[in-house]
């Protein structure tokens, strides 16, 4: 977590970060607390203690711009400990991949605890002022889409800290889509996992064309499921990550998830919307 990491300041390599904790200089406090160890020079211990006091005060403060800023971008997961509970688990659908040329459809966002659904047309403008509650979000690839969709659409700027759940597992081996992902975790979608990105927007279509009820809750549902498992996925990226840079961080609770799909999906409406794609010939 950010308390036993020295890199995060402006000076401090990976070698001068593991001199300080083989030394006992484990976290911030043993940095206020102890003296000047031998091996590191006065100036230097001088930096990091002035540092150490800053970042302190960000965190009291909850300023998680400034520490956005501040922080080193391929260092930003180390915080992922510092805000559990308070990270916004996050995934959009959309009429298309064009910023310019699509709109978003449908917005999840599960808090941990709940998942929370905003529409185009019912309440997508509500969304706004809920995710600014939030000083982190998690997505999976949102960096490249997520969130510059909702900043282009919406004209939201999200400031908050970001933990990219797709690049993350990339650090320990992991590629291919978040679907591709949960199977190697044995994770199943029920009905829905043989849905894609092409099947929302044929959802969301027929949901506009009949107002049919049905299409939208299996729309939602759809997308409650590419943010439920996010939170598992996140903390088993920390703890793997830290394991494989033999880094001194207490691992993070990885059990499985307790929060079942709120929303039904309608298998009759599943089969129609699979024979579709079928009939129409596209692949998303």
């Amino acid at each position: 977590m950010l308390e036993n990491s020295f890199r995060i300041i402006r000076g401090i390599g990976e070698k001068t970060e593991k001199s300080l904790w083989d030394l006992g200089i484990r976290s911030w406090d043993d940095i206020e607390m102890k003296n000047c160890p031998n091996g590191i020079s006065n100036n230097l211990w001088r930096i990091i203690r002035e540092n150490i006091y800053e970042y302190k005060k960000l965190l009291r403060r909850n300023d998680y711009r400034t520490l956005n800023e501040t922080i080193p971008k391929d260092l930003t997961w180390r915080a992922i400990p510092n805000y559990q509970g308070r990270i916004a688990y996050l995934d959009i659908e959309t009429t298309g991949l064009s910023y310019n040329n699509s709109q978003i459809t449908t917005i999840a966002v599960f808090d941990g605890k709940t998942v929370n659904t905003f529409v185009d047309g019912i309440n997508l403008r509500k969304f706004r002022r809920f995710i600014g509650q939030f000083p982190t979000i998690a997505t999976f690839y949102g960096k490249c889409f997520d969130i510059p969709f909702i900043r282009n659409y919406l004209g939201i700027e999200m400031p908050q800290i970001h933990f990219d759940v797709c690049f993350l597992l990339k650090k320990i081996g992991f590629s291919g889509g978040l679907k591709a992902i949960e199977k190697q975790f044995r994770f199943s979608r029920g009905i829905l996992s043989k849905l894609d990105g092409y099947h929302a927007v044929l959802l969301w279509n027929q949901y506009r064309k009949t107002r049919d009820e049905r299409y939208l809750e299996t729309l939602l549902a759809y997308n409650a499921e590419d943010v439920l498992n996010l939170e598992y996925l996140l903390n088993f990226a920390y703890n793997e990550i830290s394991m494989k840079e033999n880094l001194p961080f207490n691992p993070l609770p990885t059990s499985e998830r307790t929060v079942n799909n709120p929303f039904k999906a309608h298998k009759n409406i599943v089969r129609e919307i699979l024979s579709m794609n079928k009939a129409y010939g596209c692949y998303y």
